[in-house]
């Protein structure tokens, strides 16, 4: 009787050559190749999974038509399949965001992965729905920010989208920009008073002028649940408020049904005030929304300084 698989190492992503296609393959007696990867246009890219000093999975990321498409997945025999692929998929979503696929499909191939049934149902999990033949999820939109400048700027632009009722839950490090974009939004909706971090008092509620909604901003970093974030009345002005949670992942999320998610991140060198925000739509408020034009309006070449916080 053949033994299952047994659980392996962390699973680490990089992006892979015809080398890595061939060792994959060499373990499953020669299946189909996935393609010289070479480059993300006209050509295919492979990305690859190491797990205990070894290459076991590699995955075919093409484009079609515009889109970011997973044209294939091979994972080495001897080990657990499906975290090697949900892996794969996710880091090839994360390389198509930063290439700026609008979408990441996972299209129909002769060699899915023996336990076929298993990975479209936890792709399914992870977001993934049917549209035809493929699976396809949408990807965040990546902006690139320069300055705390270019911040408020986007901060102003995402006042175009925003409606009352609106949440938008903000992740990053601290000083990351989380309260630079907030000043952008408030701005953009020119409430009534400075907006100025929420740290200590947990919330800020700012008045709208005119017919423009008003701004509630608050900081969740001192929240360990819901229910401390529901305890701040915040129901009381959301319906006609746009609110802005600071530190809410994985608490804020289930404030709402639809929200927007934003991650900010840093450029990786310290020196370098740039940050890569990364907007991500959920929920039936964002079909259909389109949030390209906050890469086209933000960071406009604009090189004012300023740190952002």
């Amino acid at each position: 009787m053949e033994s299952a698989p047994a659980p392996s190492g962390e699973v680490r992503l990089r992006v892979g050559g015809t080398a890595d296609v061939a060792a994959v393959s060499a373990t499953l007696g020669g299946v189909e190749s996935t393609g010289e990867p070479e480059t993300w246009l006209g050509h295919d890219l492979c990305v690859a999974a190491d797990q205990d000093d070894r290459t076991v999975g590699v995955l075919r990321l093409a484009d079609v038509d515009g889109h970011a498409a997973v044209l294939a997945v091979l994972v080495a025999a001897d080990v657990v399949h499906i975290p090697v692929e949900v892996a794969l998929v996710e880091g090839a979503a994360q390389l198509a965001t930063d290439l700026g696929s609008p979408d990441l499909r996972v299209k129909p191939w002769s060699t899915h992965p023996g336990d076929r049934s298993e990975f479209l149902a936890t792709l399914r999990k992870h977001g993934f729905r049917a549209d035809g033949a493929d699976l396809a999820r949408r990807l965040p939109v990546r902006v690139v920010v320069p300055t705390a400048d270019a911040m408020r700027d986007l901060g102003r632009t995402l006042t175009t989208i925003l409606e009352p009722g609106d949440v938008v839950v903000a992740s990053g490090d601290l000083g990351a920009g989380k309260t630079t974009l907030a000043q952008g939004i408030g701005a953009g909706l020119q409430v009534e008073g400075p907006v100025i971090s929420p740290t200590f008092v947990l919330v800020r509620r700012h008045a709208g002028t005119g017919v423009r909604p008003g701004f509630v901003h608050v900081d969740a970093y001192r929240l360990g649940s819901l229910a401390e974030l529901v305890d701040l009345d915040l129901d009381e002005t959301m319906d006609e408020s746009i609110t802005l949670v600071e530190w809410g992942a994985g608490i804020a999320e289930e404030l709402e049904r639809s929200y927007l998610s934003l991650d900010i991140r840093r450029s990786g060198d310290p020196a370098d005030d740039t940050r890569i925000v990364y907007l991500e739509p959920v929920g039936p408020r964002w079909e259909g929304v389109d949030l390209g034009i906050l890469a086209a309006l933000a960071g406009d070449g604009d090189t004012r300084g300023g740190e952002q916080s």
